[in-house]
């Protein structure tokens, strides 16, 4: 196969809120496979330096700063999670910003890198064209609720919102090209994306 960018391949990795991409992204990353988030990018534009606070403003009022003008994340995200209008701005403001970033990192990769990108909206936001390959952790309600309850700092319903926020899951997986279960046995998690790594390999070979 022919890969899109410069003989570098791209793995974009997506799911459902609580269904583990973090850790599967880290499972490629120790198998060689060179790894980015584009929640850890998003992230970077809440922090106290971020230079689109003046637009997060604009988005949600004052009520998302704390005393000393930096941003709260967590209240963005619930004013986001409540209001589709705010959610599809905030997206709009982050998307192109998180795109850029990731590019750039990209481009800075050399020549035959194997990319895993992390992406909970891959499918949503069209980020998936730009993959080579794109895979799908797959859990159920009850386990991923149960994931986000151990991390703490959501209740149930904000959990709801965000997931209707997002693609199906069955609609995600058919849609990629591999799809990965993740029912917190963590070896069998390991033993699959060792078989997909093994698979992607082989077809960027041929």
């Amino acid at each position: 196969m022919t890969p899109k960018h410069n003989n570098k391949t791209l793995i974009g990795i997506t799911g459902s809120i609580g269904s583990g991409k973090s850790t599967v992204l880290a499972m490629f990353g120790e198998l060689g496979v060179e790894t980015i988030s584009s929640d850890a990018i998003a992230r970077s534009f809440t922090e106290p330096t971020s230079p689109v606070i003046g637009e997060l403003v604009q988005i949600f009022g004052d009520v998302i700063l704390d005393t000393n003008g930096a941003p709260i994340r967590s209240k963005i995200a619930e004013l986001a999670f409540s209001d589709k209008t705010k959610l599809q701005a905030l997206n709009d403001l982050l998307h192109p910003l998180v795109r850029k970033s990731f590019l750039e990192f990209l481009n800075s990769r050399k020549e035959g890198s194997i990319v895993a990108w992390e992406v909970p909206l891959l499918f949503e936001t069209d980020a998936h064209t730009i993959c080579d390959f794109t895979v799908t952790v797959a859990v159920s309600p009850e386990v991923a609720w149960e994931r986000v309850q151990s991390r703490g700092g959501m209740d149930y319903e904000d959990f709801q919102k965000r997931n209707l926020s997002q693609m199906d899951l069955e609609k995600k997986k058919s849609l990629s090209d591999f799809v990965v279960t993740n029912d917190n046995q963590r070896e069998k998690l390991k033993e699959q994306i060792v078989i997909i790594d093994s698979e992607i390999k082989k077809r960027i070979k041929k």
